[in-house]
Order: structure tokens, then C-alpha cells, then sequence
């Protein structure tokens, strides 16, 4: 990976920043008052003011470590009317007391009620950490939830470095949505698939313009096919973009991981995957082995450096590449005799 320079490395902090201040800014944000008696206090260390009543927490860069001990999805937080609102939870429940503690004590009351967006470990294992709270998640994710999350425990465990905490419990959501799209609470929903059978569930907050797609948008890098389908995602992207909760438009997007993105990132999502499977197709079209990179499917025409000098880049590649090579082979026509 080329080193980047300590001005290129201030890029994408200042981006945040002038985001941040652009949505603080936004009218539609600013008209949600904050619940009475709950002050104008500071935010606490790792929570965001986003708007009034609307914190961020921002996960760490890159796949779950020892470094970072699998805080890596970002998650938001709303107040609305009595209760406090929670998307996403962190990848355990000592984690997830802790955060919670800090966004306490800035809504001044507790998280009454908590979200699964979709199942992956790093987001909703942290969700044991807050009885008595509300766990809500669309019936098609928690059925996910319940075959898969037992199993990740160990998984993230491996990848933190330690072993998982004797005992660790995997709370599943018990209070379950239905449908492709509906409301809870501040928020307009929407179930949209990553492939694979993997469900994900979208989530906006229509007054302040604002939105979340976990497991579809990513803001650190290039999106994750890992456990994808490209079809699915191509689809969902741009259900993304044709998604209007309550005639209102979205304005800024919380990713998965990375900074807030804008309604154009949307759009440059759908033309990596789109520009993607165009490079792999030309390179299996030219007889190229999957190993053999050239610098089409390095660059992507049009797309910038930062996206395709990342390591996920190279693992969406050889994604791509064995599931149009599956696709091939389930088209080509049967033998004749």
C-alpha cells in the first residue's frame, strides 16, 4: 500500500468535520427540540453531537483486531420523547455498559430501547449489556441472529486476541418486526439483503434527513462483499437511492464504518460495484488467471485511489471474480451427445 503523506492523512478528518458542521447546521435537524431538563451538556468522550437529541459514536477503521477489540461499527443514538434509542450495540456487553454510561449521562436517562440492524457480531453482540432495555430487530434478522451469533462469539473472540468470557450470553431480540418496510419509534424503516441470506434492515430519521445502512454503506474505505452477493448489493444500493421515508429525502448516511457520507456516496457505491464487475468480467474475458491483477482491476477508471488501495478492494475483487465464475458455469449450456 503506498504511504500516505501527512496532508492526505488530514483528508478525511477534515471531510468529517466539514460534514458534521454542515448537518449540525441543517434546519430540518435543528427543529428537533431536546427532551426538557436534559441540558446542553458537552459529549462525552467517543459520543457525537449530530443534532439535537442525535449522537454518533464512530467504530474504528478496518476489521476487527486486538488493537481495537472489535469496536468497529458506528452507532447512533436518539432521543425521543421518554425514551433514548439505540442502533447498533458494540461486539459485547462490557463495552456496551460502558458507552451506554457515557450516552447516559449526555440524554440524561438510560437506553430504553435497542436495535439490531443486521447480524454481525461487532454491532449487535453488545445488546446483552442492556437489560432491561427493549430488544427489537426485523424477524428476518433475529432468525439469522439465532443460527449465526452463537458461533461469532468465538469467531470475534479469535480476532480480539483473548478468549471469549466464560459464560458470554447472546441476548436475542424478542420484540420482532414484520414486512418490508414500516416505523418504530423516531425512525422509518426499511429490509433490504446483502446475499447469501443475510438480511439487513435500514434505518431514518425523516425530520433530521438522516439515515443508517449498516452492511450496505461503508465510509472508511470501499463496501464489504465479504458474505455477499454482488447482485443483492447492486440492489440494495440502489434501493438506498430510490428511498424517500415519508416523502422526505436523505441527506447524510452514518455507514457501517468511516465518517458520514452524503447522497452523492450512495451513488459512488453503485458505480464501484458497477465498474467492478465490468474489470473482472473484461479480465476472464481476456483469460486472465484470478491472481493475475492489471491495472484496470487495480484502479477502476473513475474511482478514487483511496478506494482501490485498500486491502478490501483486493478481497471484493476475488469475491467478484469466483461469483461471476459461478455464474458462468450455472449458464453454460448442458453437453450435447
Amino acid at each position: 500500500m503506498p504511504e500516505m503523506t501527512q496532508t492526505a492523512g488530514r483528508r478525511p478528518i477534515l471531510r468529517s468535520a466539514v460534514r458534521l458542521a454542515l448537518l449540525l447546521a441543517t434546519p430540518e435537524a435543528l427543529a428537533l427540540a431536546p427532551r426538557p431538563g436534559a441540558g446542553a451538556a458537552a459529549a462525552a468522550p467517543g459520543w457525537q453531537p449530530v443534532a439535537r437529541g442525535i449522537w454518533s459514536l464512530h467504530g474504528e477503521p478496518g476489521d476487527s483486531s486486538a488493537a481495537n477489540q472489535g469496536a468497529t461499527s458506528n452507532l447512533l443514538a436518539v432521543r425521543h420523547g421518554t425514551r433514548l434509542w439505540l442502533l447498533g450495540s458494540g461486539p459485547d456487553a462490557r463495552y456496551t455498559r460502558r458507552i451506554a454510561a457515557r450516552l447516559q449521562r449526555l440524554a440524561g436517562g438510560p437506553v430504553t430501547d435497542v436495535i439490531a440492524p443486521w447480524p454481525r457480531a461487532e454491532l449487535v453482540l453488545g445488546q446483552a449489556g442492556l437489560s432491561p432495555a427493549r430488544c427489537w430487530a426485523h424477524a428476518d434478522v433475529a432468525a439469522v441472529m439465532r443460527v449465526r451469533c452463537p458461533r461469532c462469539v468465538n469467531r470475534l473472540a479469535e480476532r480480539r486476541g483473548r478468549p471469549a468470557d466464560p459464560g458470554t450470553a447472546v441476548r436475542l431480540p424478542d420484540h420482532l418486526l414484520q414486512g418490508a418496510r414500516g416505523t418504530l419509534g423516531p425512525f422509518s424503516w426499511q429490509l433490504l439483503q446483502r446475499g447469501e441470506g443475510t438480511p439487513v434492515t435500514v434505518w431514518a430519521l425523516p425530520r433530521a434527513g438522516l439515515a443508517c445502512a449498516h452492511g450496505l454503506l461503508w465510509g472508511d474505505g470501499p463496501p464489504d462483499l465479504r458474505d455477499a452477493g454482488l447482485a443483492e448489493m447492486v440492489q440494495s444500493t440502489r434501493a438506498l437511492q430510490a428511498w424517500r421515508p415519508q416523502g422526505r429525502p436523505i441527506h447524510h448516511w452514518l455507514p457501517e464504518q468511516g465518517p458520514w457520507l452524503e447522497a452523492a456516496d450512495v451513488a459512488h457505491h453503485l458505480s464501484y460495484w458497477q465498474a467492478l464487475e465490468q474489470s473482472v468480467a473484461d479480465a476472464q474475458a481476456r483469460g486472465r488467471l484470478p491472481h493475475e491483477t492489471d491495472a484496470a482491476a487495480a484502479t477502476l477508471a473513475g474511482l478514487s485511489a483511496d478506494r482501490t488501495a485498500h486491502p478490501r478492494h483486493e478481497l471484493n475483487r476475488q469475491r467478484v471474480w469466483r461469483l461471476l465464475e459461478d455464474r458462468a458455469f450455472d449458464t453454460d449450456p448442458a453437453p450435447t451427445r
